[in-house]
């Protein structure tokens, strides 16, 4: 067997993620044992300037990039052993969830994008946290004692400031009935071969990797205020270092229960119970109904075409697409876009592409929200839905006119507003048939909300925390808490992106990413590095990024001084970027006539993920 070209951007004990992504690992792989021979050294490190991204990971049949090496190589075995890119995704995710729990997991949700290429059909799922249905801002934000403003709401805390279990932030997770709905509709092998990866980790055990141990090491107060994932990660008290192997049997018997049974086993019975009683001794409202009660939301996708390509991603409740494509219809998805003429990382690109992101943070506020819940009347006129207002903010001539009013030499500050996600995963596959899928998982928060029922190793999320504050809302002209507001089974707006990218009938691309708002002004750069400037796309996520939703320019410590210079210049207000857990993860496909198809997969240095190719 023809062995498998891997990429694996991995970190080493004690090296800083800015290292990290100069250290590369290459492999020669087989099937479900991966050997990685490291090119480099301590000591031996390439200077920044001439540092490059390794290539990325080769095939001609399939292909998988994830945020860690277990959940590609669980992709990979399953797609081997006869599964598709569906299979190979769901095993995927499963193992995320064992090995890194600060990110996702059967406590959370998400979204996911499926190309089938026989029928060249783009399916959405949205699997999404809903609040209860006894749900209100009161739970998410206690009244103020009658010694302070009577009858108000408490203000947001800082971000980040949540550190106990606090049952009101909990949503009604969807990942389950997600990816059990994946399988029923486009799995070729059963639940139980997908999950069956996810089992033997959480029961013989795993080494913990380097994402993982820092989180760990950064969150212990989230970990610990949950017994029994602190008897996991952090033995003796101390946090588990990168390498250690741990175990997770309580997961295993849950995963093992829901590989026999479907989400039935979750949603219903005693570990539904469990899930409920946890949360209410928390504070929360959520009930065994609520959790019989969840949905998957099949989706029409956010789609636009542009330049010959066609461009699928995730409609409302995210806002992650509406940014992508909004930044898309104002500079064009090839290299024909005007953004190619002043070149990547230039002053001239960030300061132009932060402006068109801020634009599209607006939108966000004003406008995305659950479209499912679009209600009552404005003004004595019936609400547009969540559908037309994105399709009015996408309006070429509305963006026309938004590109007109940026300058080269202003900044344009946007209201600020609040969102919370960061712990989240994204993964992409790819299979020998043709057939992709783009699925981001998160379970929000670090940790998401330190509550593990007992018995059950489901680690809960914290989702609920992503509706949109009063004072929020206020500032930017909406007085009804605006369309993101906490409401009874309301899914919270959310920025994660998955998007798959048609050509002549055929993926050229397939990404997403994980971080908080990072996913959104992430994936738009990794998107645009390769559409527009055909960057590797090991280049593509790896490249040094900025961040914008308000008056302040976030740069990767590796932007060089003289871009930090031209952006001073051009009005931005330039800080470094506090925060590297924000991960793309990519496959792109090169196509000649007559030849098959070349698979790229790349993974991002800065979570220490792997991709391969075969």
């Amino acid at each position: 067997m023809r062995p498998l070209h891997c990429t694996q951007l991995a970190g080493t004990p004690g090296v800083s993620a800015r290292l990290r992504g100069l250290f590369s690992l290459r492999a020669a792989c087989g099937i479900g044992a991966i050997t990685v021979a490291a090119t480099g050294l301590l000591g031996t490190f390439p200077t920044l300037a001439s540092a490059a991204a390794p290539p990325s990971a080769l095939g001609q049949s399939y292909a998988a990039s994830t945020d860690q090496a277990d959940a590609t190589r669980a992709a990979l075995d399953i797609m081997a052993s006869g599964g598709n890119a569906v299979d190979g995704a769901i095993a995927a995710a499963l193992v995320l969830g064992v090995v890194n729990p600060s990110a996702s997991g059967l406590g959370g949700g998400g979204f996911a994008l499926v190309h089938t290429a026989k029928d060249k059909q783009v399916t959405t799922f949205d699997f999404r946290e809903t609040a209860p249905a006894t749900y209100s801002a009161d739970v998410l934000w206690p009244k103020k004692p009658e010694s302070q403003a009577a009858g108000a709401n408490e203000p947001p805390k800082p971000r980040w400031a949540f550190t106990g279990v606090k049952g009101g932030v909990v949503g009604v997770p969807g990942e389950a009935a997600g990816l059990e709905l994946l399988s029923r509709r486009f799995g070729r092998k059963s639940l139980a071969d997908d999950a069956a990866p996810a089992i033997r980790l959480a029961q013989n055990g795993f080494y913990v990797g380097v994402h993982t141990a820092e989180q760990v090491q950064k969150n212990k107060d989230r970990v610990q205020a949950a017994p029994s994932l602190a008897a996991v990660f952090l033995p003796g008290g101390t946090p588990a270092p990168y390498a250690t192997r741990l175990r997770r049997p309580d997961l295993a018997t849950t995963l093992a229960r829901f590989a026999a049974e479907g989400k039935r086993s979750i949603y219903e019975g005693v570990t539904a119970q469990k899930i409920a009683d946890a949360v209410k001794s928390a504070g929360g409202t959520m009930t065994t109904q609520d959790l019989a009660d969840y949905q998957v939301k099949e989706r029409a996708p956010l789609t636009r075409t542009y330049d010959g390509r066609t461009i699928y991603t995730m409609p409302a409740p995210s806002a992650g697409g509406l940014m992508l494509l909004e930044v898309l219809e104002m500079y064009g998805a090839s290299p024909s876009s005007p953004l190619a003429a002043i070149g990547h990382g230039s002053s001239a690109y960030i300061h132009t592409v932060a402006e068109a992101m801020r634009g599209a943070f607006a939108d966000r506020a004003r406008i995305a929200a659950d479209p499912d819940l679009v209600d009552g009347t404005k003004g004595g006129a019936k609400r547009p839905s969540v559908a037309a207002l994105y399709d009015a903010a996408l309006d070429p001539a509305q963006l026309a006119a938004r590109r007109a009013r940026i300058e080269p030499n202003k900044t344009h500050t946007p209201v600020e507003f609040s969102s919370k996600e960061k712990g989240t995963s994204h993964l992409v596959v790819t299979d020998a048939e043709g057939n992709v899928v783009a699925l981001t998982t998160t379970i929000n928060g670090p940790f998401g909300a330190s509550i593990v029922p007992e018995g059950t190793g489901i680690l809960l999320n914290n989702e609920l925390d992503d509706f949109t504050h009063p004072d929020d809302a206020k500032v930017f002209g909406l007085t009804d808490g605006g369309p993101n507001r906490p409401r009874p089974r309301a899914r919270p707006v959310s920025s994660m992106t998955p998007t798959i990218v048609i050509e002549n009938g055929a993926p050229i691309l397939a990404l997403g990413g994980s971080g908080g708002t990072r996913i959104t002004t992430g994936t738009t750069q990794a998107a645009l590095a390769r559409l527009v400037f055909e960057l590797d796309p090991s280049a593509c996520v790896s490249a040094p990024r900025f961040h914008t939703q308000g008056a302040d320019l976030l740069l990767d410590k590796d932007i060089p001084a003289d871009v930090r210079a031209g952006l001073a210049s051009r009005g931005e207000t330039v800080k470094d970027e506090p925060f590297t857990a924000s991960a793309i993860q990519m496959i792109a496909w090169t196509r000649q006539q007559g030849q098959p198809p070349r698979i790229l997969a790349a993974s991002d240095p800065r979570k220490a993920g792997l991709s391969a190719a075969r």
